[in-house]
């Protein structure tokens, strides 16, 4: 059993919950293009900047995954990476600059580390 595949799970749950917002707001404020208003430029940079990142650190850790890295470790990824993305979601809807900051130094640094062990992998 791959311990990617649950983290996968869950952020896109998360993800459909960031595209659920925008779709809604997008029909509220009957905005079919563009960023509208402030509120809905903040849902869809939230959901852009998901996307923008998720992705990459889910390959990387389903690389990892295959490698056989340390459960715990792949864990403690994937923990992170939820939190963060959780955080910065939360800063830009509640205007909270201290969880932007930490959401994207926790999914920057799960990338980081990721991308380490995937290389050092291949050369070690």
């Amino acid at each position: 059993m791959t311990i990617t595949g649950l983290y996968a799970g869950i952020l896109a749950l998360i993800y459909l919950v960031l595209t659920v917002r925008v779709i809604a707001l997008r029909y509220k404020s009957q905005t079919a293009f563009g960023n509208g208003d402030e509120i809905l430029m903040h849902r869809v940079r939230v959901h852009g900047n998901f996307i923008e990142y998720v992705p990459l650190a889910l390959i990387l850790m389903g690389i990892l995954d295959w490698q056989q890295t340390s459960v715990m470790l792949l864990h403690i990824l994937g923990i992170t990476l939820i939190v963060g993305r959780i955080l910065h979601a939360l800063a830009l809807t509640c205007n909270i600059l201290p969880f932007r900051m930490l959401g994207m130094v926790a999914t920057m640094g799960v990338i980081f580390v990721e991308a380490v062990l995937t290389i050092a992998h291949y050369v070690l």
